[in-house]
Parts: structure tokens; sequence; C-alpha cells
């Protein structure tokens, strides 16, 4: 027998008749449970006829025709065989059966132990596993909750207008002068101090083309390189900061050649009606201008409805407080935390406590969104799917096949749903609370 067990309440027709088990529950700290089971002699032994009978059905003996063989044949040379696929049977069912018929729902997988079983003796073991929290549901309501005021900074217009002109710059390559910020250039950096031959080969002569001032290089680097004029080279002492990806760079120096290679400097579009028109359907600069305001007043509601949301969410789940098991929370923290090789274990740690109360209310919030779903009723149906692609379709000029058909190759069905339930949700929460908006 393993020591973990991962059948848990799926295989219903495997399962044994629960009121045969003697089950005792025991539960541990944040939802941890245990149960000691012992089965019945007579039901592990009808186990382990059944099993008798697969061998019997499968095995080919001389002398016996196949399924012919008697179970005392069988026995005597498969007998070991038997007893172990009866045992494993036997504790599979049986823990399967006793969490189904205590309601249970494990989360992690079942850790079965302390398994003593003897011929002719009741079988028994122990099984551990996180289970599924109980999510309660009293105060839904009631609340007082003030939706942020939507800022659009000022000066916002300009920036996009400012970022919209360098996007659609025309590059003019200068033969002479020092770079400057948004100067695009083409430099060699030579590693000069150092053991080449333990170097990579980018370690040690490459060319590089990136924008001054856009931190795609170096503080160092780039103060080199605004000291050079098209053509030219030098020697430089460059430093890698304290925070340089590369842990065993960080805080250390290194001796460098850079040459500038090409320096073009950004010819910007005139702000113009024309340039509305080459960047949109514009007719003119103002209408480019109203477009962008709108957007940006757009996207400071969405911000600040979605600010309103978290701030309600989380006043609700304070209000119907419980634990959570360690695995989820860990689990959570997993999914935010990605990838993770090659990070200090000791920073890693230090990264998870960090993460610690966000992933317990991210857990909890999630468990009680999902009670208050399906305990109110306010997932979307088909037909209300099938009502906003409708109105997608029309929106877009587009059939309803073939939206449909794109739709559901993307994943745009289930973000349609997941939309829809989002607001659903908060329509009821908002409903049943005094919601106000900041002056």
């Amino acid at each position: 027998m393993t020591a973990a067990a991962k059948g848990t309440a799926g295989r219903a027709a495997e399962r044994f008749d629960a009121s045969l088990l003697d089950v005792t529950v025991t539960e541990g700290e944040r939802c941890r449970r245990t149960i000691r089971v012992a089965v019945p002699t007579e039901v592990v032994d009808a186990e382990r006829m059944a099993v008798v009978r697969r061998y019997a059905s499968r095995v080919k003996m001389r002398g016996f025709r196949k399924g012919r063989i008697p179970s005392r044949v069988i026995l005597r040379h498969y007998g070991r065989a038997i007893d172990e696929e009866t045992v494993e049977a036997s504790v599979r069912k049986a823990c399967d059966g006793a969490i189904a018929a205590n309601g249970l729902h494990p989360v992690t997988d079942v850790e079965v132990k302390g398994l003593r079983f003897e011929p002719g003796e009741d079988l028994s073991f122990e099984a551990s596993f996180d289970n599924r929290p109980d999510v309660p549901l009293g105060r839904l309501g009631g609340f007082k909750v003030e939706r942020p005021r939507p800022v659009v900074p000022n000066g916002a217009v300009d920036e996009i207008l400012a970022r919209l002109q360098r996007e659609h710059a025309a590059w003019r390559t200068e033969g002479t002068g020092r770079p400057d910020t948004g100067d695009s250039v083409t430099v060699l950096l030579t590693r000069l101090d150092g053991d080449a031959a333990d170097a990579d080969d980018s370690d040690v002569d490459r060319r590089y083309d990136l924008v001054l001032g856009q931190g795609h290089a170096l503080p160092d680097v780039e103060e080199a390189i605004r000291a050079l004029e098209p053509g030219a080279g030098g020697e430089f002492d460059i430093a890698f900061p304290e925070d340089f990806p590369d842990e065993e760079r960080r805080g250390q120096s290194r001796r460098i050649r850079i040459d500038l290679l090409s320096r073009r400097v950004p010819e910007l579009p005139e702000l113009d009606d024309a340039f509305a028109g080459s960047v949109g359907d514009f007719e003119d600069l103002e209408a480019l201008r109203a477009r962008i305001g709108e957007d940006l007043d757009s996207d400071a509601r969405a911000r600040a409805e979605s600010e309103l949301r978290d701030r309600l969410l989380r006043l609700v789940v304070e209000a119907n407080d419980f634990e959570v098991p360690d695995s989820m929370v860990e689990g959570y923290t997993d999914v935010v935390i990605g990838e993770a090789e090659g990070v200090d274990p000791e920073k890693l740690g230090e990264l998870r406590n960090e993460l610690l109360p966000a992933s317990q209310l991210a857990v909890k919030r999630e468990l009680l969104v999902e009670r208050i779903l399906d305990e109110h009723g306010l997932r979307p149906t088909e037909e209300d799917v099938n009502a906003r692609v409708d109105e997608l379709a029309q929106g877009t000029n587009q059939s309803r096949g073939r939206l449909l058909a794109r739709l559901r190759k993307s994943g745009g069905i289930r973000n349609i749903e997941r939309t829809l339930t989002e607001a659903r949700l908060f329509d009821f929460l908002k409903s049943r609370s005094d919601i106000t908006d900041a002056q």
C-alpha cells in the first residue's frame, strides 16, 4: 500500500456500503481532517474473492480452461499478489466511502497510514487530508462603501499624443554630435578585464541597438554613450547596481570599451489634423484629443469601479471569516510567484511570507464568491451568454455564426461567462449596501 492514496469520492460505483464501516472523524487545525476506518472482515473477504475471480478470468494454466480455474489453485499460485491487491482495493474503496458518507471534500492527496490487517480480522487504517472549508454565509450587506472618484491626471492627453508622435517618428542618421535622451544608437561593447577565454561570447564583444533614456542599458553605460560621437570610442569602468538581475554581478564593476557606431535622432511629425488622420479615423486633431480623453475617462471609471468592488468584497469576507487550509494558500502563492528556479531560497521564503496575507484573502474571497453564486443562483444561463454574443455580433457588424466560432476557438465564451458572472455578483452585493460616490 502506498503512502498516499489519491482516490477520493469520485468512484461511487466502487465504494463499500458506508453503513458497514466503523468511521471516526477527527478535526485538526486549518481544516485538517483525519478519519479512522475499520472494515469488517466479511467485507474484506468479499473483496478478496472478487480479486480471485478477476485473476481466474485472466490467467491461463495448463490443464484448466480459461475462467474455470478453481479458487484454491489461483490462491496457491497468486496468493501474495491477491492479498496485496485485496488490501489495496479495500483501503481505497473504504476510504472513498467514508469520505463521501461524512460529507468531506479533500483538497489534497489523502495520506493513508497505520494500516493493520491480519487474515480473519478487521482491516483498519487512518487517512489524513486537508478538507475544503465550510464557507459561512451570514452578513452580505449593510455596508457603507465609497466609490473612489475617477481621476484623469492633468496632462494625460498630451502625454499620449507625445507617445503617438514618438511611435510615428522618422529616424534621421546624424554623423556628428553627442547622443541625447530619445536618440537611437548602435554601439559595440567589448570587455577588457577578466579572462576572455572563460567568458561567453555575449560577455566579450557584442553590438546593441537601444534608445537612450528608456532604461535598456545600465546607467553607467548610458552615461558613457552620451560622452561619445559617432565613430568614436573609449574605455570606461561600468558598475553593476545592487538590484541587477544577475546576483553574481551585483556590486561589481568591469572595464569595457564602448564604440558608438551610429546615432539616429527622431523627427517627430507635426501635431495637426493630418497627423490625427494618419493614426486613425479622425477628422481632425480635436477629434483625436476627444477620443483620447474619453478613453482615459473610461479607464479611470473602470479603475474606480474595480476599487469599489475590492473594498466591498473585502468587507464581505471580513464579515464571513473562516479558516482555509495552508495547502490552498500555498498553492495560490505558487501560482502568483510562478517559476522560481535559481531564486535564493531565503529570499523566496521572505517573498512567501510577504504574500501570505494577500494569498489568504484571495483564497477566502474565491471560496466565498463560489458559495454566494451557488446559493443565490447568480451564474449566467446559456440564454444570457447567447444574448451577449448577439449584442457583440451587432456591435461589430459580424455574422453571429462566425463570431461564435471565433469566440469558442479563442476561449472568448468563458470570458463572456466570467464577465456576466462578475456583473451579477456585484450588482447583487451593491444592491444590499449603501454605495456613495467620493466628492
